[in-house]
C-alpha cells in the first residue's frame, strides 16, 4: 500500500486461506477499511460452512467470481465475519491529515461491524482510533438517543481527540438501545460507548405525500440511501437544526451563516466541509440540488465528464498536492546568498581522511541548525491562528526537517521530510547519526508518523541534481525552508576555474514566513550560516572535537597550477643580475613604517577639536625623517604596502592616508588582538566604504533635526532661565547620531533599542529620540500643580530632578514602521546605568517560551552614552566592559558614545586622567575607538555607520568618542569662565553646529537661506 508518507507492506494477520479481496489494485482506501478476508487454517473452509463453534461468527464468503461481483445480489446476501473476528489489519503509516484521520475513524467503526450484522444481534459501538499516539477522546455530542432508529453510516456521536474531531457513524442499520458515555466524558480508544440492536429495515416513517416539509427543518428521511437508491434530500439549515457540532463550531469561527448553507450529507446534514466551502477556505462541498416541493426529492446529479487524458491523483500524490495548495496561504519572501566553499571542502576532506563519513550536507545542515538555535531562533517560529487571532509559536527548539527524495516501488518519486528534533543542541556525532537513520528509514519505507512530526525549519538540497538555486514552498506549521544549490565554479568559469585558481561557490536561499520573520533576520541567518561554514566562532573546532579528531591546519587558497613547460632547447646561462637597489629597499621599509604610524598614531594629529586647538601630532607621521623623498615615494607601488586608499604610488596615496587617519575623524584599532578584526577595520576605514557623501535629502533631514534640537535648548534657556537642564549645546550631534543608530538597528530586525545615559542632553534625547511630549517636560520646569502629566509617563516619578527619569517611546522610522526605544532611569552623574542597560538588553534579547532560553542579539541593541570624565573615573565602567565578551553576559556588542566636552565639572583633562584620551580605558578590552569632531556632521554619521557595521560583523563592543564642548557651565547655574576662561572666550564666539551646517548647505545650494530660516 502506498500512502502520502510511506509505502507499506501489509503482512498476513494469521495463517490461512485468502477467500475474498475487497479492494482492487489502484483503489484508494481509508485507514481501517476492510481489504480482504482470510479463513484461518483449521477454523473454517472455503465451501461456505462456518468454522465457528459458538454460532456467533458468520460464514466466510467465497472468493469473488464473474457471477459474484461486489455489485451482485450474492454479495448482499452473503453474511460477513463478526466484529470480533474481522478486525482490519493495516501496516500503513498512521494518518497525518485531518481528512485521513476522519476517514480512518469512520471506516474503522463501519468495519468493526463488518458488512451486515444479523437481525436482532446487539452491536457494540466503540471509540475508534484516531491515529498513532491517540489514546483517548471526549464525547462532544450525541446525534441520537435511546430508541432512535438509525441506518448504517448515520452519524451517532461527535468525538474530539487531540488530533481531530470525528463524527462516528452507525456500524449497521438498527435501533440504539444504550448510551454508556454521556456528553463531556473522556473515553479511551476501544471503549464501548453505546449499543444498538441490528435490524434489516430501520427507517423513520416518511411524512404523508400531501404534507410539505416544515420551513427551516432538515429532512431526516433516509429512504433512497444505499445501493441503487434515489438521491437523498438536501435541505437548508434554516435555524441550524441539523448541523454537526464540528460544523457549528467552524461556522462560529469563520462567521458563516448556517441558514444560508445547504447540507450535502445524508438527510441534508451540514458538515464541516460545507461550512469551509461556504467560507471559501476548503474544497467545495458536494452540491445538493434543491428538491421539487411536490416530491421532496432531489434530481440525481450527473458527474462532470473528465477531459481526455485526465488521470485521478491518488494516495501520497494527492496528499502532496493538498499540502502544496495549503502552502499558498503563507505570505513568503526569499533571501539569497552565494558563498565560497573552499574551507568546507577542505574540512570535509580532512574528516574523510580521518575515517569519518561526513558529507557536505551533514556539515551544512548542522550549521543551519546551530545558526537557528544559537543566533536566530526566530527562523523556527511559525504562525498559528488561535481563537481567530494570529499567534507566533515558538517550539523552544529547532526541529530540522530533511527533504529526502525517495523512489517508490512503482518507479514514481515522492518527497519525504523526516525531522531531527532539537537539532541545534545535539553534538555533531549525535546529529549525523540521527540524520543518517532518518534518511535510511525514508529510503527503506520504514519511517513512522513520529519521525515526520514537529518540523519547524526544513533543509532541502536540490543542488544534488545540479540545481543552482531554488525557492521551495514553505509548508504550514514551519517558519523557514533553506535550499542549497550545487557546488561549483561561478558561471563562465566551469572549464577554467581550476586552472586560474578560482574558488567554488554555493548559493543558499532562505524562504520564510513574512508574517513573523523580516528580511533582515533572514539575511542575518544566511550570514551566520556562511560564517560557520567559513570556520568562524569555532564551528569546525566543535565538529572535530565532538568526533575526537584534532583540527588540522588549512591549506592556502586555491592557486592556478603551474603550466607544464614545453620542450625547448637549453637556454643560455643567464647573465649575472644586478644587485638590488638598496636605497629603494630602505624606502619600502620606511614606507611600511610610515603606513603603520598613520594607522597607530594618526589620531594624535587629527583635527578633532571643534574649538580649533591644534593637535600634538607625532614625528613618525612625517616622511622626511624617514628619508622618503617625493622621487622615492613615486617609485613605490601602493598595493605592495597593502593599503586601501586611492593612489597608485605612495606619493599619490599619502595625502589620502593623512585625510583618512588625521582628518575630522580618527581611529584607534591597532591595539586589537584579533587579526581578522584589524584587517576588516583597515579595509573599511581606508576604502571609505562608510564615508560615502551624504545625499541632498539626508542633509536636509539632518539640518531639520539639528534645528529641532537647537530650538528646544534655546526655548528652555529663555523660558526657564537659571534652572538646571544640562544643555546638549556643543554636543548637538548626539541626537542625530542616535537617530542613525536606531534606524540601522531597525534594518537588522531589532524590536527595541535600550539606552543608558547620564545627564548631559538627556531632556533633548527624551523629547526627540523617544518622542516624549514637550508639555510633560515643561510641566516639570513650571512646577505643575498636578502630578498627572508626570506620573502617567512610563518610568516617570515625582522627584524634583527631571533629568533622572527613564522613559519608553515609539520611534517612527522613515518607512512608516516603528521601533521601541527605552531609556533607563539614572542618577545624574553616575555610570551605574551601564550594567543596568546591559542587563535590560540581554533580557529583551532572550525568549523563554520553551524549556530552554533562546537569545537573539539583534532583537535589542544597547547604546550607552558616557561622560568624558566619568568614563575613566568610575570603576563600574571597567567592571562592565569586562563582561562584554563573557558568555553569561554578552549582548552581541554594545555601542558606546562618549559625550566629550573636554572638561569634567570644572576640571581640565590633564588634571582628571592619566591618559591622552578619555576613551583609552576601552583599549584594554579590545574595543575599537572612533574619535570624531562634533562640528563635522558628515563625519559623525560616518562614525556611527562604521561602528554599527563592526558590531554586526563581530558581535563586539565599539566606542565613539564624540569630541565637542559645553556651551554653558556644568549646569545652567554655573559660570564656567571662572575656571576655564580661555576655553569659554572661544566658545562665546563659536557658532553652533546648526549654524555651521546651515551655512555649508546654503553655500552648496542644497537649501536656500529662506528655507534655512523657515526651519527655525
Amino acid at each position: 500500500i502506498s500512502t502520502d508518507k510511506v509505502d507499506a507492506e501489509v503482512p498476513s494477520p494469521a495463517a490461512g486461506t485468502l477467500v475474498k479481496i475487497h479492494a482492487a489494485e489502484g483503489d484508494t482506501v481509508a485507514v481501517g477499511a476492510l481489504l480482504a478476508e482470510i479463513t484461518p487454517d483449521g477454523s473454517g473452509s472455503t465451501n461456505g460452512e462456518s468454522g465457528s463453534t459458538n454460532g456467533d461468527s458468520a460464514t466466510a464468503p467465497p472468493p469473488p467470481t464473474a457471477q459474484d461481483t461486489p455489485e451482485s445480489p450474492a454479495r448482499d446476501a452473503a453474511p460477513a465475519v463478526s466484529a470480533a473476528s474481522a478486525a482490519p489489519v493495516s501496516g500503513e503509516s498512521p494518518p497525518t491529515s485531518e481528512e485521513e484521520l476522519l476517514a480512518g475513524a469512520a471506516t474503522e467503526a463501519e468495519g468493526a461491524a463488518a458488512a451486515t450484522a444479523p437481525t436482532g444481534d446487539t452491536i457494540d459501538i466503540v471509540t475508534p482510533t484516531g491515529g498513532e499516539s491517540v489514546t483517548e477522546g471526549t464525547i462532544l455530542a450525541w446525534s441520537v438517543k435511546v430508541g432512535d432508529a438509525v441506518k448504517e453510516g448515520d452519524t451517532v456521536v461527535e468525538i474530539s481527540t487531540d488530533k481531530v474531531d470525528m463524527e462516528l457513524p452507525a456500524p449497521a442499520s438498527g435501533t440504539i438501545t444504550e448510551i454508556l458515555a454521556p456528553e463531556g466524558e473522556t473515553v479511551t480508544v476501544g471503549q464501548v460507548i453505546a449499543r444498538m440492536t441490528a435490524g434489516a429495515e430501520a427507517r423513520q416513517p416518511a411524512p404523508p405525500a400531501d404534507e410539505a416539509p416544515k420551513s427551516g427543518a432538515t429532512s431526516r428521511s433516509r429512504e433512497g440511501e444505499g445501493r441503487g437508491g434515489e438521491a437523498e434530500v438536501a435541505a437548508p439549515a434554516g435555524d441550524g437544526g441539523h448541523v454537526s457540532p464540528i460544523a457549528r463550531r467552524v461556522a462560529a469561527q469563520t462567521g458563516v451563516d448556517l441558514s444560508a448553507i445547504t447540507g450535502s450529507a445524508r438527510g441534508g446534514r451540514i458538515t464541516k466541509a460545507d461550512v469551509l466551502a461556504a467560507a471559501g477556505n476548503g474544497a467545495p462541498a458536494a452540491a445538493a440540488t434543491a428538491a421539487p416541493a411536490e416530491t421532496g426529492r432531489a434530481a440525481p446529479a450527473k458527474p462532470a465528464p473528465s477531459p481526455a487524458g485526465a488521470q485521478l491523483i491518488k494516495g501520497s500524490a494527492a496528499a502532496l498536492a493538498r499540502y502544496m495548495d495549503q502552502s499558498r496561504s503563507i505570505p513568503t519572501a526569499t533571501s539569497f546568498r552565494t558563498l565560497t566553499v573552499s574551507e568546507l571542502e577542505q574540512r570535509r576532506a580532512q574528516l574523510k581522511d580521518s575515517g569519518h563519513r561526513v558529507s557536505f550536507t551533514h556539515l551544512i545542515a548542522y550549521a543551519v541548525a546551530v545558526a537557528a538555535t544559537e543566533d536566530l531562533p526566530v527562523m523556527a517560529h511559525h504562525f498559528e491562528e488561535i481563537d481567530d487571532k494570529p499567534h507566533r509559536v515558538d517550539d523552544g527548539a529547532v526541529n530540522l526537517g530533511l527533504a529526502v527524495d525517495v523512489e517508490k516501488k512503482d518507479g514514481t518519486r515522492t518527497l519525504m521530510v523526516p525531522v531531527i528534533p532539537d537539532a541545534g543542541r545535539r553534538t555533531f556525532p549525535e546529529f549525523v547519526t540521527a540524520y543518517n537513520d532518518l534518511v535510511e528509514k525514508a529510503r527503506t519505507n520504514t519511517l513512522t508518523a513520529d519521525d515526520l512530526q514537529g518540523g519547524n525549519l526544513t533543509l532541502t538540497n536540490p543542488g544534488g541534481i545540479g540545481t543552482v538555486a531554488s525557492v521551495p514552498r514553505l509548508m504550514v506549521g514551519q517558519g523557514t525552508i533553506v535550499a542549497t544549490g550545487a557546488i561549483g565554479y561561478p558561471p563562465g568559469l566551469g572549464r577554467i576555474g581550476k586552472a586560474i585558481g578560482a574558488e567554488k561557490v554555493m548559493t543558499m536561499t532562505s524562504t520564510y514566513d513574512h508574517r513573523l520573520i523580516q528580511g533582515a533576520e533572514s539575511g542575518r541567518f544566511l550570514q551566520r550560516i556562511e560564517a560557520y561554514l567559513h570556520g568562524e566562532d569555532g564551528f569546525y573546532e566543535r565538529v572535530f572535537a565532538d568526533l575526537g579528531v584534532e583540527l588540522p591546519a588549512l591549506a592556502g587558497p586555491p592557486t592556478a597550477p603551474a603550466q607544464a613547460a614545453t620542450a625547448a632547447p637549453p637556454a643560455p646561462a643567464p647573465a649575472p643580475t644586478a644587485p638590488p637597489d638598496e636605497e629603494l629597499l630602505q624606502a619600502v621599509q620606511a614606507a611600511t613604517s610610515l603606513l603603520k604610524a598613520h594607522r597607530t598614531h594618526g589620531h594624535l594629529a587629527a583635527k578633532l577639536d571643534p574649538l580649533g586647538r591644534e593637535p600634538e601630532g607625532d614625528p613618525a607621521l612625517d616622511p622626511e625623517p624617514l628619508g622618503l623623498t617625493p622621487e622615492l615615494m613615486s617609485k613605490i607601488p601602493s598595493h605592495i604596502l597593502r593599503m586601501y586608499v586611492e593612489g597608485d604610488t605612495l606619493l599619490d596615496a599619502l595625502p589620502h592616508l593623512r585625510e583618512t587617519y588625521c582628518g575630522p575623524i580618527a581611529y584607534e584599532i591597532e591595539h586589537i588582538s584579533s587579526h581578522r578584526q584589524r584587517l576588516w577595520l583597515r579595509e573599511a576605514i581606508e576604502s571609505g566604504a562608510f564615508r560615502e557623501p551624504l545625499g541632498a535629502e539626508e542633509k536636509k533631514a539632518l539640518l531639520k533635526r539639528l534645528t529641532e534640537v537647537d530650538a528646544l535648548e534655546r526655548f528652555m534657556h529663555k523660558a526657564y532661565l537659571g534652572q538646571k537642564q544640562f544643555s546638549i549645546e556643543g554636543l548637538d550631534m548626539t541626537v542625530p547620531m542616535l537617530d542613525e543608530l536606531i534606524q540601522l538597528s531597525a534594518t537588522q530586525g531589532a524590536r527595541e533599542v535600550v539606552l543608558g545615559m547620564a545627564h548631559r542632553g538627556r531632556l533633548n534625547v527624551l523629547a526627540h529620540n523617544l518622542g516624549r511630549a514637550y508639555d510633560t517636560i515643561f510641566a516639570e520646569f513650571e512646577g505643575a500643580s498636578t502630578l498627572e502629566p508626570i506620573t502617567t509617563i512610563p518610568q516617570g516619578g515625582t522627584g524634583d530632578v527631571k533629568y533622572h527619569h527613564g522613559a519608553q517611546g515609539s520611534y517612527q522610522l522613515p518607512s512608516g514602521e516603528s521601533i521601541i526605544v527605552r531609556l533607563e532611569s539614572n542618577p545624574s552623574h553616575l555610570e551605574y546605568v551601564h550594567p543596568v542597560a546591559e542587563g535590560a538588553t540581554r533580557a529583551a534579547q532572550t525568549t523563554r517560551q520553551g524549556p530552554h532560553a533562546h537569545r537573539d542579539t539583534n532583537a535589542a541593541i544597547p547604546i550607552i552614552i558616557h561622560g568624558d570624565a566619568a568614563f575613566p573615573g568610575q570603576g563600574v565602567v571597567a567592571e562592565t566592559l569586562n563582561l562584554q565578551a563573557l558568555d553569561g553576559y554578552t549582548v552581541g556588542g554594545t555601542i558606546h558614545l562618549i559625550q566629550n566636552n573636554q572638561v569634567g565639572f570644572t576640571t581640565d583633562p590633564d588634571d582628571a586622567r592619566s591618559t591622552t584620551w578619555a576613551s583609552d580605558l576601552a583599549k584594554g578590552y579590545d574595543v575599537p575607538i572612533i574619535h570624531v569632531n562634533s562640528d563635522d556632521v558628515a563625519a559623525c554619521v560616518s562614525a556611527v555607520r562604521l561602528a554599527f557595521a563592526f558590531r554586526q560583523e563581530f558581535g563586539h563592543d565599539v566606542l565613539i568618542d564624540l569630541i565637542g564642548y559645553r556651551r554653558f557651565g556644568h549646569n545652567e547655574a554655573d559660570e564656567p569662565a571662572y575656571t576655564q576662561p580661555e576655553m569659554y572666550q572661544v566658545i562665546r564666539h563659536h557658532p553652533s553646529v546648526r549654524e555651521r551646517f546651515a551655512k555649508e548647505l546654503i553655500t552648496a545650494g542644497v537649501v536656500s537661506e529662506q528655507e534655512s530660516t523657515e526651519m527655525t
